[in-house]
């Protein structure tokens, strides 16, 4: 038998020890379900112990009847929270259902009422408690005793089947926890199952081996972390997964990783702990956004100072409540895939600058082709390109055509007495007055037709108008000399004019060649009538024509 001070003692030292954890427990309850769970396991075995030590000093039936009432609250509640404990350990994302949570209160409330009114009816216990609870009688059990006992044990085999199935199953890590949990709650049933078959020359330790399991099992959630407390299907998948993988509780804590989080983790913080699993992300790694979910490019640099792009991907964890218990965060470094866009996307820009440039040399060689080079007017052979387009045009439109060929007077002449370069001076200034003359008439066109021949075609102006501009011109060329090799050299030139009119066709009036023929006859009509002069040429009208044919 023991003392009775060193069992007061030793009840008052559990009670404060229950105190405690439950003041942690309530505390942190918020970190995770299993300590939560183990605080309401603390606050029953609070109840329990302490009853039992006030017990010991107290002889009023009374009292003791109200210490008995008291004491079997926590004897009731401790079952349903290690109930609780062994659903939380192994699943992190468990959270007490309200219909669980009134299932579990249905056996405490009864044993209450009948504690409370145990003395009229003996369902409890067939006799009253003795008034010195420290006597070593032991107590005439009731059924309802009996029927609590089994309940209890039910609850409890109920928790420890579910723990040692996940010791089984579970992973490496999660087995430390679990086996820690089993071995703490040897202890309570050992002492309870003592105190129940040798109850006359025990006293029941049952709360003291409960503190005990209280104590072992903060010691291993602390210290194994939540790991542990949440099952992961296959670790040595998890690890082999080539993304950063970590997950973060409510308070900021790493709560599990797989290898490539570990190694991206000590990349980025060299002076880490050993073991990461519990340590601070929000202390070490306060930068990384995983808080805010939804994705997001950062640029970091390495303890080695290496540039890393990563690209963080977060998701909150819910429970069943919808109420944040933590983040999943995935980090991909993405360093050597930016790169290879960023040289892709400069070959593609170099790439494009030299399409461009190839396009601008292939547009400019295409305009070279129909450029004559000496003055820069289109070629005879663009000439009747654009002729037979401006043609269709103009009988589309029923407009008329008129096309002007021009040749400068004496130009041999030029030649031989100013020499060819001046002759080339020469030719380079008419095309600039042409070129200036075709500027003025909307969709005209000036072109070097050979040697010292020019044509300038005029969509839309009659003869008449056509002849008239082209005097305008004529007259500018003789009145300013070409400056050639610090000489002046008087310019003149001869021109005939002939024009399609807007009632003939290709077929019923003068094709392009005749057009260009009639053309060249007035201005040879020009030449022998003294040259420095315009010519019109005759137009035959459509009527005489199909007549005549």
């Amino acid at each position: 038998m023991l003392g009775l001070p060193f069992l007061v003692l030793l009840f008052m030292l559990a009670t404060a020890v229950g105190a405690a954890m439950t003041a942690i427990g309530w505390r942190r309850r918020k970190a995770a379900p299993a300590v939560a769970a183990l605080a309401l396991l603390s606050a029953a075995i609070v109840a329990w112990s302490a009853a039992d030590a006030l017990a010991f000093l107290v002889h009023d039936a009374v009292v003791g009847h109200l210490l008995r009432v008291i004491k079997f609250i926590g004897v009731c509640v401790i079952p349903a929270g290690f109930f609780c404990l062994s659903l939380a350990v192994l699943d992190r994302a468990w959270r007490l259902p309200r219909r669980t949570a009134l299932l579990l209160m249905i056996e405490p409330v009864l044993i209450l009422v009948m504690n409370v009114t145990d003395p009229w009816h003996n369902l409890f216990f067939l006799q009253p408690d003795p008034a010195d609870p420290i006597t070593f009688t032991r107590p005439d059990f009731g059924p309802l005793f009996w029927v609590h006992t089994a309940y209890s044990y039910l609850l409890l085999a109920v928790g420890v089947a579910r723990l040692l199935r996940g010791w089984v199953r579970g992973p490496r890590a999660q087995r430390k926890l679990i086996g820690a949990i089993l071995l703490g709650a040897i202890l309570p049933g050992l002492a309870n199952i003592v105190a129940l078959a040798w109850g006359d020359y025990a006293t029941d330790m049952t709360p003291i081996g409960f503190c005990v399991t209280a104590v072992t099992t903060y010691w291993a959630l602390v210290h194994h972390s939540l790991p542990e407390m949440i099952p992961v299907a296959r670790e040595r998948v998890f690890d082999l997964i080539g993304d950063t993988v970590a997950t973060i509780d409510a308070t900021g804590r790493i709560l599990d990783l797989n290898s490539a989080a570990e190694h991206m983790l000590r990349r980025l913080a060299p002076d880490l702990p050993d073991r990461l699993v519990g340590h601070s992300f929000e202390k070490e790694f306060g930068g990384l956004p995983y808080a805010d979910g939804g994705e997001s490019d950062l640029i970091l640099t390495d303890r080695e100072g290496r540039r890393l792009e990563l690209n963080v991907r977060t998701s909150p964890l819910h429970d069943n409540r919808r109420e944040r218990v933590g983040w999943v965060m995935v980090i991909r470094d993405v360093t050597a895939i930016n790169g290879q866009r960023r040289e892709l996307e400069q070959a593609n820009a170099r790439l494009h600058e030299q399409l461009r440039t190839i396009e601008l040399l292939r547009a400019d060689l295409a305009e070279q082709a129909v450029r004559d080079a000496l003055t820069g007017l289109h070629n005879r052979r663009h000439l009747m390109e654009e002729l037979a387009r401006l043609a269709a045009e103009c009988a589309l439109q029923g407009r008329p055509l008129s096309v002007a060929l021009l040749d400068v007077d004496h130009f041999k002449q030029v030649n031989d007495c100013y020499g060819h370069g001046a002759g080339d001076e020469v030719l380079v200034r008419v095309a600039g007055w042409l070129r200036e003359a075709a500027g003025a008439v909307a969709g005209a066109v000036a072109a070097r037709y050979g040697g010292e021949e020019f044509v300038l075609v005029l969509p839309g102006l009659d003869a008449v108008a056509a002849g008239a501009r082209v005097e305008v011109l004529r007259a500018r060329v003789a009145a300013e000399p070409v400056r050639a090799g610090g000489r002046p050299v008087p310019v003149t030139f001869s021109a005939g004019v002939a024009c399609r009119t807007a009632g003939q066709s290709l077929e019923a009036g003068q094709s392009l060649e005749e057009l260009l023929h009639a053309a060249d006859e007035a201005l040879y009509a020009a030449k022998r009538t003294g040259r420095n002069r315009v010519e019109t040429a005759a137009v035959p009208d459509a009527h005489a024509s199909g007549t005549a044919a």
